[in-house]
């Protein structure tokens, strides 16, 4: 779903939508655990790539619950803890955070419900969909910049590439 209406209605639409039950057949604990740690390693080879401060990155479920988290040594605690916010609120709003800025923006009452539903537009959350576009869960990421936080949920949230035969 894209954000594109301002003011409170669109974010108490998007916030009931999303937590109402998914369809989708939840993986099992195996796999869906090792797809997590696959999203994170994605994430973090990149923050290595480009030799980037430490990260926190986590992956929750359609319910909220977390299936993996890493924080890097050196990273700062205030990085878990605003990792796992934004993989809340993207999955509760199912959208990228980085496009919510414009959203909380539009109006006091809209900043108001996300304080007070505890959600955050700071870019790094990224909403986890699977093939048929139902939400499966989000992935989490602080220790950069925004854009640095943005590119690697993008880069964590990507399909994984297809094995070679």
């Amino acid at each position: 779903m894209t954000i594109k209406t301002k003011g409170m209605k669109a974010v108490l639409f998007a916030a009931a939508m999303a937590a109402m039950p998914a369809q989708a057949a939840e993986k099992g604990g195996d796999s869906a655990l090792r797809d997590a740690e696959r999203m994170i390693a994605r994430c973090l080879d990149y923050v290595a790539a480009q030799k980037l401060t430490p990260f926190s990155v986590g992956v929750i479920d359609v319910s909220g619950t977390l299936v993996a988290f890493k924080r890097q040594d050196g990273a700062s605690a205030a990085t878990a803890e605003a990792a796992l916010l934004k993989a809340r609120t993207a999955l509760r709003l199912n959208a990228p955070t980085e496009v919510l800025g414009a959203v909380a923006a539009a109006d006091a009452p809209t900043r108001d419900a996300f304080l007070v539903m505890q959600m955050t537009s700071l870019p790094g959350g990224m909403p986890l969909a699977d093939d048929q576009g139902r939400a499966v869960g989000a992935v989490g990421v602080s220790g950069g910049t925004a854009e640095q936080d943005a590119e690697c949920a993008r880069r964590a949230a990507a399909p994984a590439p297809a094995k070679s035969k």
